[in-house]
């Protein structure tokens, strides 16, 4: 196996766990980077890569990849973490990262894109996204900045399916509706906990990770809402592009970030979910957290899998986001 390794992976705290257990295991030199945009790494995939072994991919990005042949197929079967991961995570790991029987990413960590709303305010979870559109709630709720998280979940609020909506025009006008109660549209993600922190904000689009880091880590008053509307996810996968210079320490990289007991680390890390079974069997939490990461289990109906934009949506949802923020 070769003796160096280049990591693309925005985890960065488990990252930093992963890369001394990998030095000790392998005795191999790791060099890591952090991106904030995906595009960043797919440029240079583009180009014709000679420089980076593994990538922490999110999935639209995956499959786009896929698409033009960026990616190294990956061993599974000879990796504890494929057969370790949930029911949900294996059946959209072969429905959208496998080709020709061959598997392209697996699965390192199930992000959630719920309603995070505030424990202190509500007295139980609100349960719907009406709460974003409430007018009593103007001033105290928050949208993220991002046109096409922004409206799908306008897609969820008008009873649209938010992979495939029919109704652009009625989108757009939900948006504009609901752009007044806004604080602010964030951008940044430790602004979000901040908001909550200061009681800036009751309500907003948040991820499953950060609102477990700030609820469990940080004793920020928050919780993940199972809106009745449903909510989306997606997942952050293991890629080895093609080009890679160190094949055979990427593949050792990915089986051994993938098991199940090394994948745990980023919930004690990070606070993000590993997609694996059984994931209580690998933490020592208390049940109130255990059952906080299940959602997988527990509220996989409400669960919508964020499935990769076409170019005619993505160039729908950037008018539309546009149109509404001019408006």
């Amino acid at each position: 196996m070769e003796q160096s390794l280049n990591v693309w992976n925005w985890y960065d705290g488990w990252v930093n766990w992963a890369v001394k257990e990998f030095k000790e295991q392998y005795n191999t030199s790791v060099t890591t980077a952090a991106y904030s945009n995906p595009s960043k790494w797919y440029t240079k995939l583009e180009a014709g890569n000679d420089e980076i072994d593994s990538i922490s991919a999110t999935s639209a990005w995956v499959v786009r990849s896929m698409d033009n042949d960026f990616l190294h197929a990956l061993p599974v079967d000879q990796m504890d973490g494929w057969s370790a991961l949930n029911e949900l995570a294996k059946s959209d790991a072969e429905e959208y990262y496998q080709r020709d029987e061959m598997v392209y990413a697996i699965p390192e960590a199930q992000v959630a894109h719920p309603l995070t709303y505030s424990t202190d305010y509500f007295d139980e979870d609100p349960g719907s996204w009406d709460v974003l559109w409430q007018s009593d709630l103007k001033g105290k709720v928050s949208m993220q900045d991002w046109g096409e998280v922004a409206c799908r979940v306008a897609a969820l609020y008008t009873g649209q399916d938010p992979n495939n909506p029919d109704d652009f025009k009625e989108i757009e006008e939900a948006l504009i509706q609901q752009k007044d109660l806004n604080v602010t549209y964030w951008k940044d993600q430790s602004t979000v906990q901040q908001m909550f922190e200061n009681e800036q904000i009751v309500a907003t689009v948040y991820t499953d990770g950060r609102t477990y880091n700030g609820r469990f880590q940080k004793e920020i008053p928050i919780d993940m809402s199972n809106t009745k509307e449903g909510f989306m996810y997606t997942y952050d996968t293991f890629v080895i592009p093609k080009g890679a210079p160190n094949p055979k320490a990427a593949v050792a990289w990915t089986d051994m970030g993938s098991k199940p007991e090394n994948a745990a680390e980023k919930v004690t890390t990070m606070g993000y979910l590993p997609p694996i079974k059984n994931i209580g069997d690998y933490l020592d939490l208390s049940d109130e957290k255990i059952d906080f990461l299940s959602w997988p289990q527990k509220m996989s109906d409400s669960a919508t899998f964020i499935q990769p934009l076409s170019d005619d949506l993505r160039k729908k949802f950037d008018e539309i986001w546009t149109k509404v923020k001019a408006a």
